[in-house]
């Protein structure tokens, strides 16, 4: 299930974005954070329904015709392709009209969904 970002979810997020090699540091998550709710980038996160707990969180950014996904972080427990794919189905499903794309870091990722079952586009 995908859920917006708010504030009382800072901790939340810090402590996902933290198991990204870069962001190791408090005032480099705080910096993160910040950057990743200025418009047109937002933060959500996956929350996964079964145990009821997020476990995954991505920076994504809003073009007109595209959905850029900038970061993406899953606990260890929950970083299977599975939850990613349906992460990312989630992410293109909220708008349909807009085709999901990647940075360096993550279109790997965003192609192998694209290519796998789990999404037709």
């Amino acid at each position: 299930m995908l859920v917006n970002y708010r504030k009382d979810y800072q901790k939340i997020v810090m402590g996902l974005l933290s198991f990204i090699p870069d962001l190791d540091e408090y005032d480099r998550l705080d910096e993160e954070i910040e950057w990743g709710t200025e418009p047109p980038r937002r933060i959500v996160l996956w929350k996964n329904t079964k145990i009821d707990q997020f476990g995954g969180v991505a920076i994504i950014e809003s073009g007109a015709d595209y959905i850029l996904i900038r970061r993406m972080s899953f606990t260890p427990s929950e970083r299977s392709g599975r939850n990613m794919y349906l992460f990312l189905s989630a992410i293109a499903e909220q708008e349909s009209d807009k085709r999901v794309i990647g940075t360096l870091k993550t279109q790997s990722l965003v192609t192998n969904w694209r290519h796998s079952n789990q999404y037709d586009n």
